[in-house]
């Protein structure tokens, strides 16, 4: 069937790129990983770019999953009666659980960052991911600042911002070395976050 065709071609693209990487990767390469005439893939997918988003979203579904079976949905709102630190600190162990299960998804995606800094088509994808999940950890930094006693000077967007960039370095990190300790890490942030979520903040005046 057609649909089973284009899954198939989106899984091969998918192999194939985490494998050879964007650059050393063509779509006659992923035809043949996927078994199928070089035709057919550009039948589906206009563009190698094309196909690079289809296989990200495609290999990204698994971890999705995984969020809203702990009850966590990347893209709606947070239970009316949810606990806003309960979930950041589930988020927290999560994302452990996910750089262990998911460990090539990463690769991939740092390889459409990278290629994402020259090529505008990659660099919208980019931009709708970091979005996406920058716009969820920011929702649930505002039901934490909702109970501070004293909301902090920064912007939940601010430190959802900082939060996402954060756990992204430390995903590069453990991509790049594999002994590094991300779990440590990832407790680190998770530490210092429910801290500064606990205690009223100090706003310190500039002298002058």
């Amino acid at each position: 069937m057609p649909d089973q065709t284009k899954e198939r071609i989106i899984e091969a693209a998918y192999r194939a790129l985490v494998k050879r990487g964007y650059h050393e990767t063509s779509m006659k390469d992923i035809a043949a990983e996927a078994g199928v005439a070089p035709g057919l893939a550009h039948y589906y997918f206009e563009s190698k770019e094309d196909l690079m988003v289809a296989a990200i979203e495609h290999a990204c579904e698994p971890a999705i999953q995984a969020w809203e079976q702990a009850g966590v949905s990347l893209s709606g709102p947070l239970p009316e009666d949810a606990d806003p630190l309960a979930f950041a600190r589930m988020g927290f162990a999560l994302a452990k659980q996910e750089l262990k299960n998911y460990r090539s998804v990463f690769l991939l995606t740092f390889d459409m960052f990278g290629v994402g800094i020259h090529n505008p088509r990659i660099a919208a994808a980019v931009r709708t991911f970091i979005d996406e999940r920058r716009a969820f950890i920011a929702r649930i930094t505002q039901g934490v600042i909702a109970g501070m006693a004293e909301p902090p000077a920064s912007s939940a967007d601010a430190i959802a911002a900082a939060l996402w960039g954060s756990l992204h370095g430390i995903y590069l990190q453990k991509v790049m070395d594999p002994d590094f300790d991300a779990d440590a890490a990832i407790d680190a942030l998770s530490e210092m976050a429910i801290t500064f979520a606990r205690v009223t903040p100090i706003r310190i005046e500039e002298e002058g």
